[in-house]
């Protein structure tokens, strides 16, 4: 999914490279391994922290792949060291975008991803519940307001046309995400500003778009998304 911001009050922020975003995620509360650490310290580490990977550097950081539990139970010995395996390097950029390193997240299923800097040496990992969140508030999820479902022809999508239907509704959207549909169309979700949704629907129909889900944002439902998002945070946590 790609997320676009189209409230003006918020166009520093809109403009701010994404990169950005990541090196204030990263952290080091779990310390990375050393290549010489046996495979049973490793494991310990993950058990007492929760995890069920852990970044592998050498002596002088530079980041040497990730050991996962599943790796370390193969082993015939676990007081092997683990640079003895033949370790995947998965990994993020400081450089790169919050989309970028959710994708690799989402692939590999990992409980955490190891971050390098340009000479790829370790810097930290970032964690599927700190993108999670940090997410969430990209794209205001937490905020009250409506929101429409709506799909298109690719060729006829233009988030201008929506932010101005929008507009000229005295709302504004606080958040659009979009959404490959077949070969040759896009989903779009739209969050408002507002909860009183027919007149922007009216708007957006006139101009072609299929509307396929409304919700009209009232309190008890605001309420209800609020709760499932920490059940949410709840579940990574686990």
């Amino acid at each position: 999914m790609n997320s676009i911001k189209t409230d003006t009050e918020n166009t520093k922020t809109d403009t701010t490279d994404l990169s950005i975003l990541i090196s204030k995620l990263i952290s080091n509360a779990i310390p990375p391994a050393s290549v010489r650490e046996p495979a049973s310290g490793c494991l310990s580490v993950m058990e007492e922290c929760k995890v069920q990977h852990l970044p592998v550097v050498s002596s002088g950081m530079d980041y040497c792949g990730l050991v996962s539990e599943s790796d370390i139970h193969a082993m015939p010995d676990s007081s092997m060291a683990v640079g003895g395996l033949a370790l995947p390097q998965p990994c993020a950029k400081v450089e790169d975008s919050i989309f970028a390193v959710l994708n690799s997240v989402s692939q590999g299923k990992y409980s955490l991803l190891p971050v390098v800097d340009s000479q790829h040496k370790y810097r930290g990992y970032i964690t599927p519940q700190s993108i999670i969140e940090e997410l969430a508030s990209l794209t205001s999820a937490e905020m009250p307001g409506g929101e429409i479902e709506l799909e298109s022809e690719d060729r006829d999508f233009s988030p201008a046309l929506i932010s101005g239907i929008t507009e000229n509704n005295s709302m504004k959207i606080t958040s659009l995400l979009t959404q490959r549909s077949g070969a040759h169309g896009i989903r779009a979700f739209i969050k408002l500003s507002g909860h009183e949704t027919s007149s922007v629907i009216q708007g957006l129909e006139r101009n072609g778009y299929r509307i396929r889900n409304v919700r009209q944002g009232d309190q008890k439902y605001s309420d209800m998304m609020e709760d499932r998002y920490k059940a949410l945070v709840r579940y990574m946590e686990m």
